[in-house]
Order: structure tokens, then C-alpha cells, then sequence
């Protein structure tokens, strides 16, 4: 169902978005946030940093 994924979705970015704002606020605070580095890079599972690093073969 195309509105349940879009449903799913609009709350998986907005959850992420409360992660980057949590963590740039303890950032601020100056506390080292190691999910602050990944989500500056736009990346906030480290599996998926490895898959961007070193691809798939099949991809």
C-alpha cells in the first residue's frame, strides 16, 4: 500500500531528524556523539556507511 509506505516514511525521516537534533544539541553541549559524525554524513547506520564505502558486487 503506496500511503502506508509514505506514512512509514515520512515517520522514519522525521525520527531521524530528532536523532540529528539530539545529537547536534549534545554536540553544542560538548559531548562527542559518535551518531553525530554518521549523521553529518547523512549516514546513520554503519552498515549502510560500509555499502557506500565498498559496494555490493551485484549493485
Amino acid at each position: 500500500n503506496e500511503a502506508v509506505f509514505y506514512e512509514q516514511y515520512e515517520a522514519h525521516m522525521k525520527a531521524q531528524e530528532e536523532q540529528r537534533d539530539a545529537a547536534a544539541s549534545a554536540a553544542a553541549a560538548g559531548a562527542i556523539s559518535p551518531e553525530f559524525t554518521l549523521s553529518e554524513l547523512g549516514i546513520d547506520d554503519p552498515g549502510e556507511f560500509h555499502n557506500f564505502m565498498d559496494p555490493p558486487a551485484s549493485g
